[in-house]
């Protein structure tokens, strides 16, 4: 799937991720075929990463510092 092929609620899903500056993966778009799966595992993403207002940069950065020691 292409970005601009996306239907229904998986065009929600990635028009979400665009304008919060989020990558639209491959994977993302394959799972686009099926928007219920799409929906779960951002669903779950969300709840394991947490959504902030950070950015994306910061989170990255926050989450590399934390890996690196042993976190």
């Amino acid at each position: 799937m292409k970005l601009d092929e996306a239907r229904g609620a998986s065009k929600k899903i990635i028009d979400n991720l665009r304008k919060r500056g989020r990558p639209v993966s491959k994977f993302r778009l394959a799972l686009g075929h099926r928007p219920l799966v799409l929906a779960s595992r951002e669903a779950m993403r969300s709840a394991t990463r947490g959504e902030t207002t950070l950015g994306l940069r910061r989170e990255e950065m926050i989450s590399f510092y934390v890996a690196a020691h042993g976190g």
